[in-house]
């Protein structure tokens, strides 16, 4: 059973119950009290009639049939000592069984029913000149059961209007006391259905209020841990994602002088070398994997940054790649001018890498690196001669998951994560991603950073 026919029907179970037994209880007292006068009026018109009896004995003591006064107004009957009638102005069918309950010193009474009528008897014994006598008086109270009954008429009618109006007022309050309820559940299903953003309006400030309060309060709480939960579960698609991405261009780079080292007869210090740039990718894909989870899934942006030789550092990064891109007939170009830059290493390759990368899938024949010091800033570019990006384009590159040309990355296994990764690293080392491009011509991205002051020339 629903909770507004709970209230509905206890609270009109309750009230039917109240009107009933307040109703009994005033007619009951008023009919108690009614009957209560009649019988004290009762016993007063039985010393009257008694001592007009006693009166008219003592006036003609000698016949006790002369002796009866026979114009009285009440209704009477007198006995002899032996219980035989002597005068009764009563009606006929009344049989007088009250006699054998008068004792000696008592007056009795009882309300009886005489044919249609109600009557209280009151019977006690006379003593009069040495003889006995019995006096019965009848009083009528049919008035007061008629009055009873006309009672318990006018309050079915109160009983039933009131009744009527009481269920209406029930209704109206049941159904304010379970809307805010209803609304909780609609709010409830809503939320179950994964629409966390559903909200309560709190227009009260009693329990259903604090309720409604308490359940937004619920939902927040809600809202906050399932998008603290997809922002994770994002971070770690994001961070898998993205490592997969960042294993290609090490992995190409060590299946390549692995490659050359078992198709190649090669002397000690190729193989050294060969074999450190292969050390140097494992160690920095090693370092990589953490720092990727430290600012994918962590969120980390305290990176610590060392202070290094510009013109070494794009070495180390383009110096591997020659070979790998000469078989592809890809040319790389180097041209840098010294300067110390503070960077985190891995990262920074990583962001340089990716630029690369995106210089390959663009078709380039010729790719050139550039280090340049303008002032106090050196700037970094990559240039190619590529497909280019169309200039509405642009603006969107760096976004995670975003492709230019969705059906040629996909045949070349791109994910759209390489440009958005190179763009949070570059806001680590506190600068931005600047891409100059024309279609069919190529791409120029650059990357400005602070020298270090004072250090240029060491």
């Amino acid at each position: 059973m629903r909770l507004f026919a709970k209230i509905f029907l206890c609270a009109t179970l309750v009230l039917s119950m109240a009107l009933s037994l307040s109703g009994y209880l005033l007619i009951t007292s008023s009919y108690k009290n009614a009957i209560e006068r009649e019988t004290e009026r009762a016993l007063d018109e039985y010393q009257y009639n008694k001592f007009s009896v006693q009166a008219a004995l003592i006036t003609n003591a000698n016949s006790f049939q002369d002796a009866l006064p026979f114009d009285y107004d009440s209704q009477v009957a007198v006995f002899a000592e032996d219980k035989s009638l002597v005068f009764s102005n009563l009606p006929l069918e009344y049989r007088f069984e009250m006699l054998e309950m008068v004792s000696d010193d008592t007056v009795t009474h009882r309300v009886e029913q005489i044919g249609s009528k109600q009557y209280i008897m009151v019977c006690g014994k006379l003593v009069q000149s040495g003889r006995n006598f019995y006096l019965l008086v009848a009083s009528d109270i049919s008035s007061i059961s008629m009055q009873k009954e006309k009672m318990i008429q006018s309050f079915g009618r109160v009983y039933f209007l009131t009744l009527g109006v009481s269920m209406l007022l029930v209704f109206i309050l049941a159904t304010l006391l379970t809307r805010p309820i209803k609304k909780l559940t609609k709010a409830s299903v809503w939320i179950a259905s994964g629409h966390y953003d559903k909200r309560i309006s709190v227009s009260t400030s009693d329990e259903m209020g604090e309720l409604s309060e308490s359940f937004n309060m619920m939902a927040d709480a809600i809202e906050e841990k399932i998008d603290e939960l997809s922002t994770n579960a994002q971070q770690k698609e994001d961070f898998v994602a993205s490592f997969t991405h960042e294993l290609k261009t090490p992995l190409t780079s060590v299946i390549g002088y692995a490659d050359m080292i078992y198709q190649k007869e090669l002397s000690r210090d190729q193989v050294r070398n060969a074999a450190r740039y292969i050390l140097d990718e494992g160690l920095r894909l090693e370092a990589l994997s953490a720092k990727l989870m430290d600012l994918i899934v962590l969120d980390r942006q305290d990176f610590v940054l060392e202070e290094m030789l510009a013109d070494d550092l794009l070495e180390n990064i383009a110096r591997p790649l020659m070979p790998l891109l000469a078989k592809k007939t890809i040319e790389l170009q180097l041209e840098t001018e010294h300067a110390y830059i503070r960077v985190d290493y891995d990262l920074f390759k990583t962001c340089l890498i990716n630029l690369i990368d995106n210089s390959l899938k663009a078709g380039s024949t010729k790719i050139k690196i550039t280090g340049k010091r303008y002032g106090k800033r050196y700037c970094i570019g990559v240039a190619d001669n590529g497909r280019g990006i169309p200039a509405h384009e642009i603006e969107r590159i760096t976004e995670a998951f975003y492709m230019v040309d969705k059906s040629r990355s996909r045949k070349q296994y791109g994910a759209g994560l390489g440009l958005a990764l190179a763009s949070r690293i570059a806001e680590i080392h506190g600068t931005t991603l600047r891409f100059a491009s024309e279609e069919q011509k190529g791409t120029l991205v650059e990357i400005n950073l602070l020298c270090e002051e004072g250090k240029t020339d060491g």
